[in-house]
């Protein structure tokens, strides 16, 4: 694993744009640590179900854009023969996460900082990324990257924040019909989500690139993933979408 050099200067941590990321990150990481997100349905959800898709018991997983390394911590735990490798723009989101994994006492994890478009690992078996993606601005160059690291019947697995469709957000309130109680548990999550975060991490935070869970999906495709799909969600703004090599 090694950090390949940026290929112009539009992919470097110093434009403008992961500079504004990097300094939100680094000023709210003992908040958003503090939050403990995983009380949270949505949260909870996103979180089980990228983990779900890491099958194997052996593997180099990559986390990108780890934050404060839940994903990492909880791959690491789970997965003690594997090796795991999360990357973080903010170097204040990787000491949150450095101080995790030491008090759960897990070897099997290390963190870099990083940007998304920066980093370049030479192989890895299963990438993830949770409630990262849509600060990554050029999609399209970071799938394909992904796609060329993996080996055959290697996965990548998002979980995000998205702008449905049209067509989805029909979808979505067709599963929701079959399981009210399960939608307003999902939309109660939510709200109450929102109503906690304070106001400055809302005002300051960075500018976001969402895009669909369809466009995400065709994305993997057009990479060359011959397997794509996306494991729905109740609330229509998230879903985890998964490439098969």
């Amino acid at each position: 694993m090694r950090l390949c050099e940026p290929l112009n200067q539009a992919c470097q941590i110093g434009n403008e744009y992961m500079k504004s990321a990097k300094a939100f990150f680094d000023e709210f990481s003992k908040q958003y640590e503090d939050q403990n997100r995983y009380k949270y349905a949505w949260y909870k959800w996103t979180v089980d179900n990228i983990i779900k898709q890491i099958r194997i018991e052996r593997a180099l997983i990559v986390d990108l854009g780890t934050g404060s390394g839940e994903i990492a911590a909880r791959a690491a735990s789970k997965f003690p023969k594997s090796r795991v490798i999360g990357i973080d723009v903010s170097s204040r989101m990787i000491s949150e996460a450095r101080k995790k994994v030491k008090g759960l006492g897990l070897k099997n994890v290390r963190f870099l900082v990083a940007s998304m478009e920066d980093f370049k690992a030479e192989r890895a078996d299963i990438i993830v990324s949770h409630l990262a993606f849509h600060h990554v601005r050029n999609k399209q160059p970071v799938i394909t990257w992904i796609y060329r690291i993996l080996p055959r019947k290697g996965k990548v697995v998002i979980g995000d924040w998205f702008k449905p469709t049209m067509k989805y957000e029909e979808e979505i309130k067709e599963l929701r019909m079959k399981n009210p109680p399960l939608a307003r548990k999902f939309d109660d999550s939510w709200e109450s989500f929102l109503s906690e975060v304070k106001g400055d991490y809302q005002k300051e935070h960075p500018k976001e690139y969402a895009i669909s869970q369809t466009k995400l999906r065709n994305m993997m495709k057009k990479a060359g993933f011959r397997k794509q799909r996306i494991i729905r969600m109740p609330l229509a703004t998230f879903a985890v979408v998964v490439g098969e090599k």
